[in-house]
């Protein structure tokens, strides 16, 4: 009976030593399990690029005018509306000029009256009747009876103010018997068959932007309309408040829909390319401040690779160095590789 249990005893031990060596064995075997990452790829494929600046802007009439009478006077008759199309030199304002235009007429008389004295008394100068000194006199005075003319002239077309380009009139003031101030507004002219957007481009990119770029031009307040124009100017300086560059895009406006003020959306074309190869800005990620990264997939492992970015668009950056047409480019689970690390290519 007492070797029986021996025997038993024996055996209970022998069996949790069996088992504790199988326990560490497969705790070993398990630690020696490599964790594979789970990323998605996109295949890298060369497109086509417009690279573009898109910035916000403001309509500007290509022209436009506030105009005033330089010598203050009662309104006496208004010959264009608002909202009436007018031409270069049409009248659109008249003031009262019973005063002036008698002033100018008297000058005029004196000068005409000046001007046959002077030819009467040149056939006595030719036959010695008078001096070299008396011709000189009445010469003089037809003289200074002109310039009296051309400024009582001068004086009596100020009371007409006329259209200065062709346009339209897009407000006016007082009315008539109103008393019109000098140098105050009294109507306005806009020429919005061209418009102006004028827009400010970051600084980094002043250096390629130049005056005959293409530009596309949109508006929130016509989402269906698409204009083309051209940078015509670009500004010298940069603003010390918005560290930008001014610059203005020409858009003809054939059915006068886009009207001055308005707030535009511009693409400035800087260039483009037919066979670029653009990656997605949001897996692209910098690193220590100098070196831009992504990840792609070489024979089951995430393998970084080092970017030259260049050109942009929308979301999209073009890579000049790093990445070439064919790699497996890591665009999901690419937080979670390292240089190195074990992937596994999932749909």
């Amino acid at each position: 009976m007492t070797s029986t249990k021996q025997a038993l005893a024996a055996f209970v031990m022998l069996s949790a030593l069996l088992l504790s060596s199988c326990g560490k064995q497969e705790t070993n075997t398990n630690s020696k399990k490599i964790q594979l990452v789970d990323v998605r790829i996109d295949i890298l494929k060369p497109s086509r690029l417009v690279d573009a600046i898109q910035v916000a802007g403001t309509v500007k009439a290509s022209e436009d005018a506030n105009l005033s009478p330089e010598e203050g006077g009662v309104v006496k008759e208004w010959r264009a509306k608002k909202g009436q199309t007018v031409k270069k030199g049409d009248l659109i304002i008249i003031l009262r000029d019973e005063v002036i235009k008698a002033g100018y007429d008297a000058a005029n008389a004196q000068y005409k009256m000046a001007e046959l004295n002077l030819e009467k008394q040149q056939k006595v100068f030719d036959e010695q009747g008078i001096s070299e000194l008396q011709m000189k006199n009445l010469e003089y005075s037809r003289d200074a009876a002109k310039a009296n003319t051309d400024l009582m002239k001068a004086r009596w077309e100020r009371t007409q103010i006329r259209a200065p380009f062709d346009g339209i009139v897009d407000n006016i003031v007082p009315n008539e018997g109103d008393f019109a101030p000098p140098g105050m507004p009294v109507a306005r002219v806009v020429n919005t068959s061209t418009i102006k957007i004028q827009a400010d481009i970051p600084e980094m990119y002043s250096g390629s932007v130049a005056v005959g770029a293409a530009a596309v031009i949109t508006f929130d307040a016509l989402p269906g309309d698409t204009l083309r124009g051209r940078v015509n100017f670009v500004g010298s300086t940069v603003s010390s408040a918005n560290r930008a560059l001014q610059v203005e895009i020409v858009v003809a406006n054939p059915y006068l829909k886009i009207k001055s003020e308005m707030v535009a959306k511009a693409r400035i074309i800087r260039g483009t390319k037919p066979n670029a190869l653009l990656v997605s800005e949001n897996i692209v990620q910098l690193v220590d401040r100098d070196r831009t990264i992504v990840y792609v997939e070489n024979n089951g492992k995430a393998e970084e690779r080092r970017l030259k970015l260049g050109g942009r668009q929308g979301i999209m950056v073009e890579v000049l160095e790093g990445l070439n047409a064919g790699d497996h480019l890591i665009v999901s689970g690419y937080q979670k590789v390292i240089n190195g690390t074990p992937v596994i290519v999932t749909q």
